[in-house]
């Protein structure tokens, strides 16, 4: 008995520690999104600029063709004269993140205190993908989703690239 109940705590503590990005949706209430039938794709424009030089344009690939699958398999179809327009935005958030290693160490007459030793500075990079789905006339807003992601090795693949959009476009 007491084996089953550590053996429950220890999975739901595990499951609770497995983190998935968070995606924030919004849309429009003025438009009816069952409505739309058709999307087009607009992917960002890469210039020669500095500020877009770490954008990975693989990456913008990938998510392109994953917005198309998702899309499609809400039933929605690929055309140049869409109803929908997609366009999605990449960006990386920098932060340096500070970690402080509290020690002890004796000072005067044997007494204890603590003291900072080591202060370590982490850069931090977090990635950003905005999905955004205008309507083709008007080109307002009607559908917004956002998400942070902390760059990896297994978003250079298309699985996972699918699975973080597929979870997007599943609000939508």
């Amino acid at each position: 008995m007491l084996k089953n109940i550590i053996i429950g705590t220890l999975l739901c503590f595990i499951w609770g520690c497995a983190t998935s990005p968070v995606i924030v949706t919004d849309s429009d209430s003025n438009y009816d999104l069952s409505s739309y039938k058709s999307f087009k794709i607009e992917p960002p424009k890469i210039n020669n600029s500095v500020e877009t030089i770490s954008i990975n344009p693989i990456l913008i690939q990938r998510i392109e063709r994953a917005l198309e699958t998702s899309l499609e398999s809400k039933g929605l179809r690929s055309m140049d004269e869409a109803d929908l327009v997609v366009r999605f935005y990449i960006g990386t958030q920098r932060e340096v993140d500070r970690s402080l290693d509290l020690g002890s160490s004796y000072g005067y007459y044997g007494r204890s205190y603590l003291d900072s030793r080591d202060v370590k500075f982490i850069r931090v990079e977090e990635d950003e993908i905005s999905i955004r789905f205008h309507d083709s006339k008007s080109d307002d807003v009607v559908w917004y989703a956002f998400t942070r992601f902390k760059r990896s090795k297994n978003l250079s693949d298309q699985d996972a690239v699918n699975s973080l959009i597929e979870e997007a476009v599943a609000k939508f």
